[in-house]
């Protein structure tokens, strides 16, 4: 009688797996009933998210020609973590991460999702020594802190990100190495609950950590903009997506895109709204003028602007040059190896195929 009732399972649950995943299909790219096909998004508690949760609560998306499922990440690592297992189709990451995830996961960088040089920072407490020298090196004027300020110093950092490059680029700035700091891995929530409990000298935090950071009266050491680690943020898919759904990742990076430019036209008086998806998506708390400020410090740029970040006709261009310069500071630093440093320069990764389909719309 058990074998009999085994067996009656084994072919109910075979008949489940195979109508949820449409006979070996995965479930993101197969078409629902209605014929709408599912992304599925990795994004994190940050401003580059906002286009996407905006698509999805009010219903663009499926007008569109697909429809979002949305998964929250705090950082990039855990974010390429995930595309291992395949967890998600499309995701916004910054440099590092995208350049793991293009050496390990045949990950595909295909368009900008923002640009967070001013929101991503380095924060003291007010009474730091840090800050009893500015402009150590004149290269970088707006820079606080010297050899002797932060030698030996316990700095939190998210590793392995665009904030790490951020941390790599500063002490370069003051002659320095991380040997020559104590460097803490840690994810943005449990560093700011960390710093905020009086341990580490220096926390590198983004968006919007960085404006809680802030309001609790910590004060910038320097920014990515201030040491030339300008830190973009991709949006990157996997390639075995791309080639399997070029109609499908167009329409997504056109709406996002779209999405976003109608959103920094109206920013003025989105405020509220801002506030309110940081809340609902990030468990966040931000009043009116936090909302403003990170909002105003968040670049985009529209398919032509993004085209010619991405054009290459003239020599290197200008995204490539960001990508070299990351990946150097990695390499001298032990991150990448020098076969991987060689890989990453042939630039294979970069897929401009979805905004040429947009422009030729």
């Amino acid at each position: 009688m058990r074998k009999i009732v085994a067996k009656v399972l084994v072919v109910m649950i075979s008949i489940a797996l195979l109508a949820t995943t449409g006979c070996g299909k995965t479930a993101s790219t197969e078409p629902e009933a209605q014929g709408t096909p599912v992304i599925r998004i990795a994004q994190q508690g940050a401003y580059d998210t906002w286009a996407t949760y905006e698509l999805q609560k009010s219903g663009e998306d499926k007008k569109n020609g697909f429809e979002i499922k949305m998964n929250y990440f705090d950082s990039g690592p855990q974010q390429i973590e995930a595309l291992a297992a395949d967890q998600w189709d499309i995701a916004a990451v910054g440099a590092i991460p995208a350049l793991v995830g293009a050496l390990k996961y045949d990950l595909q960088i295909i368009a900008i999702a923002d640009d967070e040089s001013l929101a991503t920072t380095i924060l003291a407490r007010p009474d730091s020594s840090v800050f009893k020298t500015k402009g150590f090196n004149p290269a970088a004027p707006e820079v606080y802190g010297s050899p002797e300020d932060v030698k030996g110093k316990e700095l939190f950092v998210t590793t392995i990100t665009t904030g790490h490059v951020l941390l790599i680029k500063y002490l370069q700035t003051l002659g320095l190495t991380e040997k020559d700091v104590k460097v803490m891995n840690m994810e943005q929530p449990q560093m700011l609950s960390a710093f905020d409990s009086g341990k580490g000298d220096m926390s590198v935090m983004w968006s919007p950590f960085t404006y809680t950071g802030l309001d609790k009266g910590w004060k910038v050491v320097a920014d990515a903009s201030s040491v030339n680690a300008q830190a973009m943020i991709y949006l990157v898919a996997s390639k075995k997506f791309c080639d399997a759904h070029p109609e499908l990742v167009t329409k997504f990076v056109d709406s996002y895109i779209t999405k976003q430019a109608e959103q920094k036209e109206n920013e003025a008086s989105l405020a509220q709204v801002y506030a309110a998806f940081e809340k609902d998506w990030a468990g966040l708390t931000m009043d009116e003028k936090t909302s403003t400020i990170d909002m105003q410090k968040h670049l985009v740029y529209g398919v032509k602007d993004q085209l010619a970040w991405f054009d290459n006709s003239k020599g290197a261009s200008k995204i490539e040059t960001l990508i070299t310069e990351a990946s150097d500071a990695f390499t001298k630093g032990g991150k990448f190896t020098e076969d991987e440093h060689a890989q990453i320069l042939k630039f294979n990764y970069l897929n401009t195929t979805f905004l040429k389909n947009i422009t030729a719309k």
